[in-house]
């Protein structure tokens, strides 16, 4: 089902992407380097985007999402299932702070050509990090699983 529904509401995902470049109301700008970046590595794949969203869909998806609950003073790291809305949040979102967190001087639209790249073909990359500090964190603290409500 989930492949059915990444394919046909291809549009959401990209939405969701631009929503996360736009800043300050320039939306144009968000646009370019999303196009720049997919043309980027469809080039050296020859993949289109529909095949690109669905590889990082199913290489970042991420049935379990950890949440600070905090209980008597004290937080409590507590994992959640999630739905397929949240988790394409969570796999976008993990992608940016990927692309973010990388200080070389290059453009936005390479760092992310350049994450989607790494994540798709190494799998080594900074977004599957954090893919894999999440689940980590789940199966840690799966002890707590009475606190949720």
């Amino acid at each position: 089902m989930s492949k059915k529904y990444l394919l046909s509401n291809r549009k959401t995902l990209y939405s969701i992407l631009i929503g996360f470049l736009t800043k300050n109301g320039k939306k144009t700008v968000a646009v370019k380097i999303l196009t720049s970046a997919f043309l980027q590595f469809s080039k050296k794949k020859k993949l289109s985007t529909r095949q690109i969203f669905l590889k990082i869909f199913l290489k970042l998806n991420s049935f379990v999402e950890v949440r600070k609950i905090k209980i008597r003073k004290k937080t409590f790291f507590v994992p959640f299932s999630t739905v397929l809305k949240r988790r394409l949040y969570l796999t976008i979102k993990w992608l940016m702070e990927a692309t973010k967190k990388n200080t070389k001087k290059i453009s936005l639209s390479n760092k992310l050509a350049f994450e989607i790249e790494q994540t798709l073909t190494t799998g080594e990359s900074n977004s599957t990090k954090i893919f894999k500090n999440n689940l980590e964190l789940a199966f840690k603290n799966r002890s707590n699983l009475h606190y949720r409500w």
